[in-house]
Order: structure tokens, then C-alpha cells, then sequence
């Protein structure tokens, strides 16, 4: 597995020399180092521009803080006048000067970064709402008065969030700032502005008797306003608590005082406003609600310094870990080059001692140990090949004895084996001549026997003519002694002859011998059609032709086997050496009759493969007992037989392969246990890069 893996390296790293590989090695070091270095100094350049611009968003929210508690005072201080207060239209103006004051803070701060935040266009027409308001300021009713002043406010808590939002503040990645940022950016003003708006709307209904409807329901409103800001600054405390214990006692304090004297004003709400108790009770309210509001702007001045330094602490510890990669960077390379330098050149003396003990070697010099200095693995492989070269001598000198014997031993191996192969060779070629001559000797019978009983026939008349010569003989020359035995005979011998119907029989004797003799010339015609002796060099044959031929040689083997189904494809013409491939059909017949136990089928196609017309295709099945799965792979091995002892020994099929291996072609087997063998013979159609000097003997016939 590992050699699997690493083999293309070793491959690239074997045509390098050692300086090179070195080279190599350390630039795909260095690369990969200097793009981390990269990606890391950019992450953190851009998590330090992050913050930074945080920091932005920090100074300007800082400002508008103080406006809004500014507009606050003043929307208080108008509501008075218009209630009628004397006093409050000089506390007006005093609040008009803070918040053009607070105004100017903002100027100065949005000429850094209204652009970058890009939020100067809002703060432009906040502070057209603001001189609008400004110079009808005690010339409104007291109604449209408070709507501006809310919508001043509403502005400017949405310029809170806007720029909260375009400075980073709301997507802070550290737990303790987010929730800083939360609490200060959005909690902390809005519940400030709520408990005003719910102070002004106390400060209305303390000069009415009776609370009007719309005032119950905007006190409710102004409740469920509160209620869930103060849970979630709750929360937002309790992670804080959580994930930061040295910033958890800086901001307790002000959430305590917060939550109590938030707690406080909705309870008395709840109990006596809401249900309309004394005016003196609402007016006892108004100084409740001063220490809740105090108590939000408290939260938003501690908690914005404590954000402030949060990052500015981040910001400083990022640039200090950018300033150690800066300087460890280079430190680190140069401690690996110069580690790399001492590795090669330790790699590169260990490897001229070895190649000084192998020049030694080759020359039959080694007399002593060469010092290896180095402990790692190459000065290992050094002291063991030290180790081992000194022995070599000796050991080659007995291997060189060794080698006479084994090419003794291998000499006799191979007559050996190939006695073997000729035993086996001429087992088989007796089988087939032993089959012939059974296919021969039915004929040569009863041709043998006609022309036997054909001689007694010609004895027969030849003795008739013999007496009648002798008859005509004693006509001629009138000797009458004897003469009427000799027609007695004749007479008898002519009766005899026409019983025997000698001469009709005769004319039969000689058709069935004439049968005989072409079943004897077919024979010999279909072995030389299989043997194909005339034809060493390649030729095209009718595929069907070959097999057709030798069905007829193993005709022996298999007439008591099975039935032969054939399917043919009509002209089927292939290029080959004829006798060789007729030898690996009849293998494969004879291995399918062998295989059938009592009666069976053997079948055989012959086409062109589908798609591949420049292959054809013999497809020889049986339905005999079939090869297990375990022995399947190794049936085309030497000398591998399933048979019993004495049946075969194995060489067929692997005679049969490397035939067919030559040609171009293949062999593929496909068996079932119980239900027979089939075996497909490829062979291209044309042999282009088959010469003369790849012939092969024909094989003599043999079975698996």
C-alpha cells in the first residue's frame, strides 16, 4: 500500500541527484510557507482593519451619545415651558448651547469618518431637524414640539445603528465585545429613551385629574418597551459574566443600579399610575424615573471605554503576533536551510563512503571496516553494508560453485520437463491414432471380409471353368471314358452355382468394399484437413472447416459422450497457422467429452464479435460437471490438472493458451459446478505482426 502510494515521487525522485532533490524538497517547503505566512498576515491585516474601523464606529456613537441625552433635556425643558414652568425657558437655552456643543462633537468626529461609515448625509439632515426645531422652539404648541423632539431622536438613534452596523460593531467576532456592542449600540440608548419619553409622559398626566385612554396605552407601550430591553441587557450581562470575569466587575454596578431602579418605576406603574391613584403619587414618579435613566447613560459610559480597550487590546495583540511572525519567519528559515545544508551534506558523506566500499568491493579490495559517522538510517544501511561486504568475497566464491550445480541441476530440469511434455505429447498422438484406427478398422473389416468371401466365389468358378474346359477338352478330341461323370459333375457344380447365387452376391461384395474405401479416404482426408501438414506458414481457413475436421478426429472420443449442436456463421475466415489452431479445438472438444458423465451436449458458435468485427469468435460449451470456483484460475497453469492420476498432466490448456496468446487472440473460461464449462476462443481475423520467425511447431494433439 505504501509503496503503492509513494511510488510516483520515488519514481521523480530516483532521476534526481541529491543537490536537486534538495532543491526540490525546499522549494515545496518554502512555497507552501510563504503563502501560510500570506494567508496569515492577511487574515490578521484584516481582522486589524476590522477592529480599527470598530474603534471608528466606537468614537462616533461616543458623540452621539452625549446629543441625545442633550435633545433629551431639552424635550423635558420644552415640555415645562409649555406646562407653564417659568423656569425652564432659560434651562432651554442653557440645553440649545449644550447641544450645539454636542453638535460640534459630532462635526468633528464625522469629518474623520461620516465617509467611511457612510452616514454623512444622515447626520446632515439630523441637524436640519435640529435648526428647525431650534428656531421655533418656543413658538410651537407644545404638541408638535414633542413630535419633533421624537423625531430628532428617533433620527438619531438610527444613526447609532447605522453606524454600528457600517463600523463592524455588530458582526465582532469575540463573545464579550458582541455583547458590549449590543448593550451600549442599541440597549443601553433605547431604554434611556423610553423611560424619557415615559418621565414626559408622567409630567403630562401629573396636571390632569383623570388619565385619558390614549395615555394608559401609550404608558403600556412605553412598559413593553422597557420590559424586553432590560431582559435583554440582562442576558447580555450574564454572557459577559460568562466569558470575560476580569470585565464581569466593571459592569455589574451600573446594570445593578439600572435593573433596580428600572424594576422599581414599573412597579409603582403597574400599582398606583395605571390605576389612577393620587396626582402626588405621579408627581412623587417623575424623581423614580431620573435614576433608571441616569443609570442607561452610566451602562453606555462604562461599557464603551471597556470596548474601546477590548479592541484596542485586540488590535495590539494582533499586531504583535504579526510583528513575531515577521521576525520568527526568517529566523526559521534560515535555521532550516542551514539544517537542510548539514542534512545534505551528512547524506551526501555517508554516500561517498559507500560508494568508496563498493569500489573496493568491485575490486576485491575489501580488507577492513570503513567508519560510517552518521547514527541516522543511511549510517545504518552503511555499518550493515560494511558488515555484508566483507563477506561477499567469500559468499561469491561459493556462489559461483552454486551456479555450476544449479545450471547441472536446471539442464537436467529441462530434459526432464521436456520428456514430460514429450511423454505427454505422444500419450496423446497415440490416443488420436488409436481413435483413427478404431474409425478405420470398422470399414477395413468388411471390406477385408467381402474380398475374402469374393476369393471363395472366384475358387468356385474357377473350378466350374476348369471342368468345362475339360469337357470341351474330351468333345473335341471324342474320348467318351469319363465323360458322362465329368457332365454329372458339371451339372451338379451348375446347380450348386445358381443356389449360391455367386455372381449377385459378387456384384454386392464389390459395392460395399467400394463404400468402405471412401469412408477410409474420408478419414484421411479429414486428417490431413486437421494436421494441415502442407500449410506451415500462416493461411485463411473456413473457421467452420477446421471444426468440421476435427469433430471427425475426435469423432472417437465423443460419439459415446454427447450429441454435437452447431451454429455457425456462414464463410467465417480467420488467418492463422491451421494445424496449431486445430490442436487447441480438439483439446477443448476432447476436455468437453471428458467432462460429460454418461450422455450430454456439446455445442458450439462460431460468429464475429459483436462490435469488434476484426475478432472472430469459437464458443465451445458442454453440459458436463463443471470446474469449481477455486480451480477456474488456474486451469491455463503447467502442468494444473483436475483430473485423476494417469488421465492428464495438465499441459493442454496451457499449450492451448500460449497458441492462441500468439496469435493475437484469447482464451476465457466461464463454469458452474453441475452445470458445464464454456470456453471462447478470439482470434483476430487478420495477423499483421505475425512473421516468420514467431512459427510454431504444430503441436501434436492433447488433452487437459
Amino acid at each position: 500500500m505504501r509503496d503503492t502510494i509513494f511510488r510516483p515521487a520515488a519514481l521523480l525522485m530516483n532521476k534526481l541527484n541529491f543537490w536537486q532533490k534538495f532543491v526540490v524538497v525546499g522549494m515545496l517547503l518554502l512555497i507552501p510557507l510563504g503563502f501560510l505566512l500570506y494567508i496569515l498576515t492577511t487574515g490578521i491585516n484584516t481582522t486589524i482593519n476590522f477592529s480599527s474601523k470598530e474603534l471608528t464606529g466606537i468614537s462616533y456613537n461616543t458623540s452621539l451619545r452625549q446629543l441625545q441625552e442633550k435633545v433629551q433635556l431639552h424635550r423635558e425643558h420644552s415640555l415645562q415651558f409649555f406646562l407653564g414652568d417659568s423656569s425652564a425657558q432659560e434651562m432651554m437655552k442653557d440645553s440649545q448651547r449644550e447641544i450645539e456643543n454636542a453638535i460640534l462633537g459630532v462635526d468633528s468626529v464625522d469629518t474623520q469618518y461620516g465617509d467611511v461609515l457612510e452616514v454623512r448625509e444622515q447626520w446632515k439632515n439630523i441637524k436640519i431637524d435640529w435648526k428647525n426645531l431650534k428656531s421655533r422652539a418656543f413658538t410651537h404648541k407644545m404638541d408638535k414640539s414633542q413630535e419633533l423632539h421624537n423625531k430628532l431622536m428617533s433620527d438619531i438613534l438610527a444613526l447609532v445603528v447605522d453606524v454600528a452596523d457600517n463600523s463592524n460593531l455588530t458582526l465582532d467576532s469575540d463573545i464579550e465585545t458582541y455583547y458590549l456592542m449590543q448593550i451600549t449600540n442599541f440597549k443601553a440608548l433605547q431604554i434611556t429613551e423610553a423611560l424619557s419619553k415615559s418621565k414626559n409622559l408622567l409630567r403630562i398626566v401629573s396636571v390632569v385629574p383623570v388619565l385619558t385612554p390614549e395615555q394608559r396605552t401609550e404608558f403600556t407601550v412605553l412598559t413593553g418597551i422597557v420590559q424586553p430591553l432590560m431582559a435583554d441587557i440582562a442576558d447580555g450581562v450574564n454572557r459577559i459574566n460568562t466569558y470575560n470575569q476580569a470585565v464581569a466587575p466593571l459592569v455589574e454596578p451600573s446594570y445593578v443600579d439600572l435593573k433596580s431602579t428600572t424594576d422599581q418605576y414599573i412597579e409603582i406603574l403597574l400599582s398606583e399610575i395605571l390605576i389612577d391613584s393620587l396626582r402626588s403619587n405621579r408627581s412623587n414618579s417623575l424623581e423614580i424615573l431620573e435614576r433608571p435613566i441616569n443609570a442607561g447613560y452610566e451602562i453606555f459610559d462604562v461599557q464603551f471605554p471597556i470596548l474601546k480597550n477590548l479592541v484596542e487590546a485586540r488590535i495590539v495583540s494582533l499586531e504583535n503576533r504579526r510583528l513575531i511572525f515577521f521576525i520568527a519567519t526568517p529566523i526559521v528559515l534560515l535555521l532550516v536551510t542551514y539544517l537542510l545544508g548539514g542534512f545534505y551534506s551528512s547524506v551526501i558523506g555517508t554516500v561517498s563512503t559507500l560508494e568508496s566500499v563498493a569500489h573496493q568491493l568491485d575490486e576485491g579490495k575489501i580488507t577492513e571496516v570503513v567508519e560510517v559517522e552518521t547514527n541516522d538510517e543511511l549510517g545504518r544501511v552503511g555499518k550493515s553494508f560494511n558488515r555484508i561486504a566483507v563477506s561477499l568475497l567469500q559468499r561469491n566464491k561459493d556462489l559461483e560453485d552454486h551456479r555450476i550445480q544449479l545450471e547441472t541441476t536446471n539442464s537436467q530440469l529441462r530434459e526432464t520437463q521436456t520428456a514430460l511434455v514429450q511423454g505427454e505429447k505422444m500419450a496423446s498422438l497415440g490416443q488420436m491414432v488409436a481413435g483413427l484406427a478404431h474409425e478405420i478398422n470398422t470399414p477395413l473389416g468388411y471390406v477385408k471380409n467381402n474380398i475374402e468371401m469374393m476369393i471363395n466365389n472366384h475358387m468356385t468358378v474357377s473350378d466350374a471353368v476348369e471342368k468345362y474346359r475339360k469337357l470341351l477338352d474330351m468333345l473335341v478330341n471324342g474320348v467318351e471314358e469319363g465323360l458322362e461323370e465329368t457332365v454329372t459333375e458339371l451339372a451338379n457344380l451348375s446347380s450348386e452355382l445358381e443356389k449360391n447365387t455367386v455372381m449377385e452376391d459378387g456384384k454386392t461384395m464389390l459395392s460395399q468394399a467400394l463404400v468402405g474405401t471412401e469412408r477410409i479416404q474420408e478419414l484421411i482426408k479429414n486428417l490431413r484437413e486437421f494436421s494441415r501438414l502442407d500449410e506451415a506458414d500462416l493461411s485463411k481457413i473456413d473457421l467452420n472447416t477446421a471444426v468440421d475436421a476435427t469433430l471427425v478426429i475426435a469423432n472417437n472420443v465423443i460419439k459415446n459422450k454427447a450429441v454435437v449442436k452447431k451454429d455457425y456463421q456462414p464463410n467465417l475466415m480467420a488467418e492463422c497457422y491451421p494445424a496449431q489452431y486445430n490442436q487447441v479445438i480438439l483439446n477443448l472438444l476432447t476436455n468437453a467429452a471428458q467432462a460429460i458423465e454418461g450422455q450430454g451436449t456439446i455445442t458450439i458458435r462460431t460468429y464475429k464479435e459483436p462490435g469488434n468485427p476484426d475478432m472472430a469468435v469459437v464458443r465451445i460449451s458442454d453440459t458436463g460437471k463443471g470446474i469449481s470456483r477455486e480451480h477456474l484460475g488456474r486451469i491455463f497453469e503447467p502442468f494444473f490438472t483436475t483430473k485423476k492420476i494417469g488421465e492428464g498432466t495438465g499441459l493442454g490448456l496451457s499449450i492451448a493458451y500460449k497458441i492462441i496468446e500468439k496469435h493475437g487472440g484469447s482464451i476465457k473460461v466461464d463454469s458452474e459446478i453441475g452445470r458445464g464449462t464454456e470456453f471462447s476462443v478470439r482470434i483476430p481475423v487478420m495477423q499483421p505482426r505475425i512473421g516468420k520467425q514467431q512459427q510454431q511447431q504444430s503441436a501434436p494433439v492433447m488433452a487437459n
